[in-house]
């Protein structure tokens, strides 16, 4: 399965005037969201994927997945889908 065909676990948008962080669990992955922006977050298929958990914490959200340790997180922004890293940083320039 091609990570485009990935099941849509979230919509995240910054509405804030900062930089917002999504730190992806339990695989240490970041991103950085600039403000006005949004993105979709994209997993494998997994029966322990679902319910994710979203916890805000200070200067961003932290995302759990249920019980799968490698959800394999991919994001599409923008029309375009990857892979994230530590960190990722996207801005309206890109």
């Amino acid at each position: 399965m091609q990570p485009s065909e990935y099941v849509i676990v979230g919509e995240f948008s910054n509405d804030t005037k900062h930089e917002l962080r999504l730190f992806l669990e339990m695989t240490c992955e970041e991103v950085f969201l600039a403000p006005g922006l949004q993105i979709e977050l994209l997993a494998r298929p997994n029966p322990d994927l679902l319910p994710v958990h979203v916890a805000a914490i200070e200067g961003g959200l932290q995302i759990f997945p249920f019980r799968d340790f490698d959800p394999d997180w991919h994001i599409r922004f923008k029309g375009k889908v990857f892979k994230p890293g530590y960190p990722t940083r996207l801005t309206s320039a890109d």
